[in-house]
């Protein structure tokens, strides 16, 4: 026998097992409202409680939510985007994963997020697309509220790169000649769709597989100029005009992404073959990533197709005044960044940048060039204006000479002629060391000698690195779960509100906030 019971400020469901006239009664699970069973120090009430001040602060962000004309709305635009924050702690970052977490169990911390509603994959994927504005004003409030809480003071800002993978796959590929060969026959032959045309012959051929004697050449040409992938393309253009039409407008989109040199993702057209840290190739996008010094918070971040990051950092400093508002006292970057025209912007904006040289940069990562007698083994001694080589000699600035349409400084000494390891060394008469003449970046070398700027330095692979190792090693981050740059960086602009309200989670209590 079962007994089921309520009362009415919430709902106590009991069960009571009748068996050889003894009573076993056990409460299955008591729930007066949503919340009411979490821990108190879950980061959910956190979520929850900035998701609504920020619609406090902000209703005009939420305009759809205060639209009273039609149907009324189901799902708030807060519920929903606080579920989508709330779900990086989780694993869950796709539609599909977060709409089967609300399904597949009786999550209360869930059911509290979304005030006990349900959405379907359809109403979350559809908020997603909509409300990219919403999502970037609110990685921007949760920086102004880390300001705010003196949790960023803008001292020291580290700027880093990773390439991540996109969501491509990598045997879904398609070649500029496939492209250019499957538009000029589409050109060619679709305009005319009556039977006996050609355009009706390469069509019963291919979807309809049977043989047309009268374009044997033709068919042999297709098969030998397109690859499995590409002949899908031509089995769809063939089925309709509309048809064909998006064919057309999906071989424009593919040529537009065509970086002169690799394939093309069917997949991810906008994703770019490059290498990651562990020199495997692949299709993948570089993650460009500002921290703030004092807690780790994200205080910039966008997502590039460009490979390397030598052009990235004047972009990175224009996206972290925006978000901050004002410029970082501090920027510390590695070498990849170095770039001449960002350091005198740098200079010109009262920024105190810090790049090492490459000398400098195989010294931090505690390398010796493969060469002993490499460039990186020779200490600059900024007293003497000189290089120490490994065998203690001193190099001196001699003169100045034009390399490459650059004016270089150049140092060497006289006493390569009598060195014995001279043929290690260099090839030439003798050994000299190249450094550019421009006053900045003797500025920025000098500065990145001092203790300070040394000190500046060492925070950069500590916060960097442990940004992306949280994202790698705590949240399982392998792979972009959306195609395309914006719907990409949309991704990781939720990681990035996660991280940050995380800290701020850490340092303070939600009903401080």
């Amino acid at each position: 026998m079962f007994w089921f019971c309520s009362n009415i400020i919430g709902v106590l469901i009991v069960m009571v097992l009748v068996y050889d006239n003894k009573v076993c009664e056990q409460a299955i699970f008591t729930y007066i409202h949503s919340g009411q069973n979490l821990k108190k120090d879950n980061i959910v009430f956190t979520v929850k409680k900035l998701v609504s001040n920020f619609k406090r602060d902000f209703p005009l962000l939420f305009e759809d939510d205060f639209n009273y004309r039609g149907r009324p709305k189901e799902y708030k635009m807060d519920e929903l985007l606080g579920f989508v924050v709330y779900g990086v702690y989780n694993e869950r970052y796709s539609c599909r994963k977060l709409a089967d977490w609300i399904i597949d169990n009786n999550d209360e911390s869930v059911n509290y997020i979304l005030n006990d509603k349900k959405p379907k994959k359809s109403i979350i994927h559809l908020f997603l697309q909509k409300h990219t504005l919403l999502i970037n004003a609110f990685f921007h409030y949760t920086i102004q509220l880390g300001i705010n809480l003196g949790l960023i003071d803008g001292e020291c800002v580290a700027v880093d790169g990773s390439i991540v993978k996109a969501h491509a796959n990598n045997f879904r590929l398609i070649k500029i000649e496939e492209i250019e060969f499957l538009q000029n026959l589409i050109l060619d032959y679709s305009g005319n769709w009556t039977k006996n045309s050609i355009w009706y012959k390469i069509h019963k051929y291919f979807n309809e597989n049977k043989k047309q004697d009268s374009i044997t050449d033709l068919i042999d040409e297709i098969k030998n100029n397109l690859n499995k992938n590409t002949l899908k393309l031509l089995k769809t253009a063939l089925i309709s005009i509309d048809n064909m039409n998006y064919v057309l407008d999906l071989l424009d989109v593919l040529k537009a992404n065509y970086d002169g040199i690799h394939t093309i993702s069917l997949t991810d057209p906008e994703s770019r073959w490059m290498m990651d840290k562990k020199k495997n190739m692949g299709l993948n996008y570089n993650y460009q990533v500002a921290v703030d010094s004092k807690n780790g918070m994200v205080v910039g971040q966008y997502l590039t197709q460009n490979v390397t990051d030598a052009y990235e950092l004047f972009e990175m400093l224009h996206e972290i005044k925006i978000e901050m508002g004002i410029n970082p006292q501090v920027v510390v970057a590695d070498n990849g960044y170095m770039n001449d025209n960002v350091i005198k912007y740098a200079y010109e904006n009262n920024i105190r940048l810090l790049i090492p040289d490459r000398s400098e940069s195989s010294k931090s990562k505690s390398k010796k060039d493969e060469n002993p007698y490499g460039k990186p083994n020779f200490v600059y001694d900024w007293k003497t204006d000189s290089f120490i080589c490994p065998e203690g000699e001193q190099l001196h600035y001699r003169n100045d000479r034009k390399l490459n349409g650059e004016w270089m400084r150049v140092y060497s000494t006289i006493k390569c002629k009598t060195c014995p390891m001279k043929k290690l060394c260099t090839k030439s008469r003798v050994k000299e060391i190249f450094e550019p003449v421009d006053d900045v970046r003797w500025k920025m070398k000098a500065d990145f000698r001092t203790p300070e700027g040394k000190m500046y330095y060492k925070k950069r692979a500590n916060l960097n690195e442990a940004h992306f190792g949280l994202l790698r090693n705590v949240r399982h981050f392998q792979k972009l779960n959306r195609i395309g740059v914006k719907n990409a960086e949309k991704e990781l602009t939720i990681r990035s509100i996660a991280h940050n309200i995380q800290k701020i989670h850490e340092k303070l209590n939600a009903t401080l906030i």
